[in-house]
């Protein structure tokens, strides 16, 4: 289930292709069938950086969406025989379809893991009539092909009992369930602590001890979004012409044996108790999303997936504090303070550090910033890579 924005400029250009005349647009047009019934609520909101905190999510919206969710597994199992298929950069794990087959047994899950791949198989799967993913997901960015060729069903979650509050960053339908970001990965056996800004990694001492993999330029992209495109390009050039920056494509065996004990990366899903991360400035926190196929089989199925995915008391409750779960994202920042509270082990460093920089005043990508965003990583990617 962890999700990244790496490569997206190259997938969403493939993607592209492959969606032909255009004809696919017309998949997501209109008003959707799926619509709760779920009495509104009013939110105890409270901002994290760009994200609006529900405190009081669970007393008074988990309620009304548990409802929903009994509702919807009635339909699912009814459709394409109970079946529910679900594509994401890597495949969900047997465990994790184990807890959710734990509360909703008639559901079969089918997944397959795409990686690079995921936004043009789902819009190849459309062009040849084969059987499609139910979920779609992504960040705002890295999914932007599939919403532009209209795979994102307009579902009406606030129906659901989803806060307004919620679905601000992305389109309406966009349901967000966890955050990622842009974060220093590093060795405290080697490195006593991180510089709090990338500027600061042209100091000296770290000359020859950073990483970055060619296709995660949009650990840049925070940085050109606050300072511009011209500053952003001007620090990469820095930091590799001074010979700070090497790029590797495997950051993890040097980062953990230390030979190399700073990445420029994303969260970390290495259990090495001598690994760290930290935000910095200008880093680039943003909101994963998931919803449903417009081309999906099993609409309900999907709903109620990206529903109890995101907000389900128990399994958020084993994502904090289970260690089978450390490689699942954080989930979105707009659930109450006391959850993240509970987190343990990898989840709590993750959390901890993407928490600390929605704070410290990270950059956070948008529906109304998304081509922007795009252009930035596409800028630092040819920086980067040629």
């Amino acid at each position: 289930m962890k999700r990244t924005l790496g490569a997206v400029a190259g997938a969403a250009v493939v993607a592209l292709a492959l969606s032909g005349c255009g004809t696919q647009a017309e998949a997501g047009d209109g008003e959707s069938s799926l619509k709760g019934d779920a009495a509104a609520a009013t939110c105890d909101a409270v901002d994290v950086g760009a994200i609006t905190r529900c405190e009081n999510f669970y007393d008074d919206y988990w309620p009304e969406i548990d409802k929903q969710l009994d509702a919807l597994y009635e339909q699912a199992k009814e459709e394409d025989g109970g079946t529910l298929v679900i594509w994401d950069w890597y495949e969900l794990s047997p465990d994790v379809i184990a807890q959710f087959n734990e509360r909703f047994p008639d559901i079969k899950v089918e997944t397959r893991g795409l990686t690079y791949n995921l936004s043009s198989a789902i819009i190849s799967a459309k062009a040849t009539g084969s059987r499609n993913t139910d979920v779609v997901s992504g960040s705002i960015t890295s999914m932007a092909a599939m919403y532009d060729e209209g795979f994102w069903e307009k579902v009406d979650w606030q129906s659901f009992g989803v806060p307004e509050e919620y679905l601000t960053l992305g389109a309406p339908e966009l349901m967000p369930d966890s955050i990622n970001g842009s974060l220093l990965q590093y060795n405290t056996d080697k490195i006593a602590e991180v510089p709090a800004s990338l500027d600061g990694l042209l100091a000296p001492e770290y000359t020859g001890k950073v990483s970055v993999a060619g296709y995660n330029a949009v650990v840049f992209a925070g940085y050109g979004m606050a300072e511009g495109e011209d500053a952003m390009l001007d620090l990469i050039d820095e930091l590799m012409s001074s010979g700070t920056m090497k790029l590797l494509e495997d950051q993890g065996a040097p980062l953990s044996s230390g030979d190399v004990p700073v990445a420029l990366n994303q969260t970390l899903f290495n259990p090495n108790p001598s690994l760290q991360v930290a935000p910095f400035e200008h880093s680039g926190v943003w909101a994963q999303f998931s919803g449903v196929n417009s081309d999906a089989k099993n609409k309900p199925g999907a709903a109620l997936w990206t529903l109890w995915n995101a907000f389900d008391p128990d399994w958020i409750h084993l994502r904090m504090t289970d260690e089978r779960f450390a490689s699942t994202q954080v989930p979105f920042a707009g659930l109450p303070a006391v959850t993240f509270g509970e987190a343990t082990g990898l989840m709590k460093t993750n959390a901890d550090a993407l928490l600390l920089g929605l704070d410290s005043g990270a950059e956070t990508e948008t529906q109304d910033t998304r081509d922007d965003w795009q252009a930035m990583i596409n800028a630092a990617d040819k920086a980067l890579n040629g």
